[in-house]
């Protein structure tokens, strides 16, 4: 009994010895800090690891390695944190047995990318999970900024570790390759040992996209297709020593039979594995001789045909040849992935970002995204935009001024920006924000009654919704609508930035289709009007085109100081200067200055020298309403005037003058 009794023992002793043991790293608390034998930082302030040394807990060794910042841990208002920052790391390491798995619990997940030397790695939310067996398992931080780390939670076994999946001997037995560019030489059905790193440019499902970089910095692609046992990290580098066959499928090569993929050694940055730009070239993409198959690439401004049952549809581009004569290219693709497809616009142009394929000698591209164009900035439209040129306006837009007149249905609308981020980089080598004007231009709406009309009546349109043909940019820039822009609801209309204009001092700068205020004396001489100074000295010599109704109410003002609300157009382009750019504008004191323009008053938003307004009518009140009802001290800032009369010395009626 006493022997039963002392085997019994012996046997729960080894059982407790092979039970896997626990660590706990805590970062989180002071408690914790002070537990693994660091220093306690103080508020805003830092401990770093790598100058306080190794730590060990619980026979588990914590060593750290400084990155672009040196791993630390950080004490903001007593919120304390383990921060690794970009290519830092941490290393948990055991003199016996082995590491069996690691958790790490994220104090903050926004930058929370991590990768392991050795064994499997991934995360989920704020939780990191590590397995495998080793000896030291070293845990680099990758992404941006900083990874902040609450906890590691370190299973250890006393087991030692199994074989290091990071050390994948040569085959001497199969084939050796260095670059994907001599893969096509391979017969088909050779076993090969890669000897060269590769990073992974995209992965989908069994589809793993990779790209080599060779020592003059060309760029080879190539597609394995099978399952690697691994899930890589877009720019995950992967270690050579991977094992494949040289296959084609339809006409397009690939490597197949994957084996001995190790984990990531590091991941680069967006530069290596964004998409080649191709915009304007898709010409060249379709051409199976220019040998684009596997590569991604990005390209704007196409349009598409919709996607049929099969996944099938056509990439168009309009695009010059060699010799600069207009063509229209086009590539065959099909929505391999099963991606969200936007329902097809024929007016619209996108943006797709796809793998580039081959399917019996036929060039595909397999759509990663499909995006709507975003549209061109108004102030780019104006001063880069080409008259022709089919353009969305990728603004908040607002109407100021709807006018339906034998010049047609305008509707004029401004983007209301007092600054612009203007990017010079490529030519000057910086990019800048800028204070900038208002810039104005005309929605013409042809002869559609059902456009204006909802115009005139909208106040904010959609950005990405006003669409049409930019014409008679160096005068009075018009965009032709071929669609009904989008009204853009519950939201309310700003103080209107328009410019006011003293004609009595002979002061005018508008640019063409500008909405604004003019303001001066209004005089008839020989049977023509202009605005001037007060003693009719300087005469204005401006065109003026008057709504009838508006001409006949400032007749009966002769001499009186006004402000008026006007669209101001420019009769002809302004010459060139000297360095060959065009003008928009010219100097008050040229002798022609005036006279290139043409003033359309809409609406009288000032008249000083009125006190009635009809026989036994007198003015009360005079306010200035902006299209959502809100009152403006400053008649500028709004193009509704509301007018307050008494006529019969009790009753108040009110006159509104509409846009």
């Amino acid at each position: 009994m006493k022997r039963f009794f002392s085997i019994l023992l012996m046997a729960l002793g080894a059982f407790s010895v092979l039970q896997a043991a626990v660590v706990t790293f805590d970062f989180s608390t002071a408690q914790g800090i002070t537990a693994m034998g660091y220093a306690v930082p103080e508020q805003s302030a830092a401990t770093n690891l790598s100058q306080a040394g190794p730590v060990t807990v619980g026979g588990v060794t914590l060593t750290a390695a400084d990155g672009a910042t040196p791993t630390r841990i950080w004490n903001s208002q007593g919120s304390y944190t383990l921060r690794i920052y970009v290519d830092g790391s941490v290393t948990l390491s055991v003199a016996e047995g082995s590491i069996t798995a690691i958790t790490v619990n994220a104090a903050n997940t926004s930058n929370f990318d991590l990768i392991a030397n050795v064994g499997d790695y991934s995360s989920a939310g704020a939780v990191g999970s590590w397995t495998g067996s080793a000896s030291a398992v070293t845990l680099t931080h990758v992404g941006s900024k900083n990874a902040q780390v609450a906890q590691l939670v370190v299973t250890t076994s006393t087991e030692g570790p199994g074989d290091d999946p990071g050390v994948d001997p040569v085959d001497p037995n199969i084939e050796k390759l260095d670059s994907l560019n001599h893969l096509a030489a391979l017969a088909d059905g050779t076993e090969f040992q890669f000897t060269s790193d590769v990073y992974v440019n995209y992965q989908w499902q069994n589809n793993l996209w990779v790209m080599q970089l060779d020592s003059e910095g060309n760029a080879f692609a190539g597609l394995i297709y099978g399952n690697t046992g691994k899930e890589y990290s877009m720019g995950s580098v992967i270690p050579a020593g991977w094992t494949g066959k040289k296959a084609t499928y339809k006409g397009l090569v690939e490597i197949t039979d994957p084996a001995r993929f190790q984990n990531a050694k590091n991941i680069l940055d967006e530069d290596y594995y964004s998409p080649f730009d191709v915009t304007g070239y898709l010409g060249y993409i379709a051409d199976p001789a220019e040998g684009w198959e596997n590569y991604k690439v990005f390209a704007e401004g196409v349009r598409l045909s919709a996607i049929d049952d099969h996944g099938n549809f056509t990439v168009m581009s309009s695009e010059t040849d060699d010799d600069g004569n207009p063509v229209e290219a086009s590539i065959a693709g099909y929505n391999k992935f099963g991606i969200d497809y936007p329902e097809v616009d024929p007016s619209e142009v996108y943006g797709i970002e796809a793998m580039v394929t081959s399917y019996n000698g036929t060039m595909q591209l397999y759509p990663i995204t499909i995006s709507s164009d975003p549209g061109t900035r108004l102030w780019k439209v104006l001063y880069e935009g080409e008259d022709g040129t089919q353009y969305k306006l990728n603004d908040t837009l607002y109407v100021a001024a709807a006018v339906d007149s034998d010049k047609g249905k305008l509707v004029f609308v401004t983007d209301n920006v007092d600054q612009i981020y203007y990017d010079t980089y490529a030519d000057w080598g910086y990019a800048e924000w800028m204070a900038w004007y208002p810039d104005w231009i005309a929605l013409d709406c042809g002869d559609n009654d059902e456009i204006y009309n909802a115009l005139a009546e909208a106040e904010v349109l959609q950005p990405g919704t006003v669409k049409g043909q930019l014409v008679d940019k160096q005068t009075n820039p018009r965009l032709v609508l071929n669609s009904v822009p989008q009204s853009l609801l519950d939201v309310e209309l700003p103080t209107l930035t328009m410019f006011q204009y003293d004609l009595s001092n002979d002061y005018l700068t508008a640019l063409g289709h500008e909405v604004g205020r003019a303001d001066g004396y209004f005089f008839y001489r020989d049977g023509v009007p202009y605005l001037c100074s007060e003693q009719d000295t300087v005469v204005v010599k401006l065109d003026f085109d008057f709504a009838p109704q508006l001409e006949a109410e400032m007749a009966a003002k002769v001499g009186f100081n006004y402000g008026l609300l006007c669209v101001f157009t420019l009769n002809e382009p302004w010459q060139e200067n000297v360095s060959g750019a065009a003008l928009r504008r010219i100097h008050a004191t040229d002798d022609d200055y005036f006279t290139n323009y043409t003033i359309h008053p809409l609406a009288v938003i000032s008249c000083a020298a009125v006190d009635e307004v009809g026989v036994d009518t007198q003015v009360v009140d005079v306010k200035y309403v902006n299209p959502s009802g809100i009152v403006s001290p400053m008649p500028q800032d709004g193009v509704n005037i509301v007018i307050t009369t008494r006529s019969d010395g009790s009753r108040t009626t009110t006159k509104r003058l509409n846009k």
